[in-house]
């Protein structure tokens, strides 16, 4: 089983909540090979709405049908399909290959190296809009505010490279994130009130209300 310890931690999941192999095989019918971190993944968390439907969408087993592509097995879109994100069909024998990013379907970027990397940083997507203390707003920062970040805040380890031309994650709790977009606009949020509040003292003051 992949270690999904980090979206555990982040969401506090303490079961799992996920598909049926019959409902997984469903998708298996389609495209035939899925990687072996797709399938523990939807098995373990895919019923999660707060993990997989707060600003992004998981692609339930019965939706795959309205997502198909000669190339690509797409398993995740942005709110209003701006962006999908996908598997390259030559890649799905492989345990855990990388996801790549299309805004028209017809040209694809690398997302993540790995389907674990890609998970785990839409979890912190998710994050931000779906932990119980979440910023009021988005706050724009400058060159040394971003260095602060960097400085005081562990990065998760995790990025987007395409979507909005990237967004890093920075936080030093397992139950908060801070994520900075390319144009420096930042957002927060914690399912602590404590280290929330800890966030807000020091993040709020960075940069300007947008």
């Amino acid at each position: 089983m992949t270690d999904f310890s980090t979206i555990k931690k982040l969401f506090n999941i303490s079961k799992p909540n996920g598909f049926a192999n019959e409902e997984i095989q469903a998708v298996k019918n389609i495209f035939g090979n899925l990687p072996q971190v797709f399938v523990d993944y939807y098995s373990e968390f895919g019923k999660i709405q707060n993990l997989n439907h707060t600003q992004d969408s998981l692609i339930i087993p019965e939706r795959f049908q309205y997502f198909k592509h000669d190339n690509y097995l797409i398993f995740y879109h942005e709110n209003q399909r701006a962006c999908v994100w996908g598997i390259h069909k030559d890649d799905l024998s492989k345990p855990n290959p990388p996801v790549y990013m299309s805004y028209d379907e017809k040209e694809w970027n690398l997302e993540t190296e790995t389907l674990t990397d890609f998970f785990t940083a839409m979890a912190f997507l998710q994050a931000g809009f779906a932990l119980e203390y979440t910023a009021e707003c988005f706050y724009e920062i400058d060159d040394e505010g971003l260095n602060f970040i960097v400085e005081n805040y562990k990065n998760k380890g995790v990025s987007f490279k395409q979507w909005t031309e990237g967004i890093n994650f920075y936080g030093n709790h397992d139950d908060e994130v801070i994520f900075v977009m390319s144009n420096n606009q930042i957002f927060y949020s914690s399912n602590i009130e404590k280290h929330f509040l800890e966030l807000d003292e020091v993040l709020s003051k960075l940069g300007t209300e947008l």
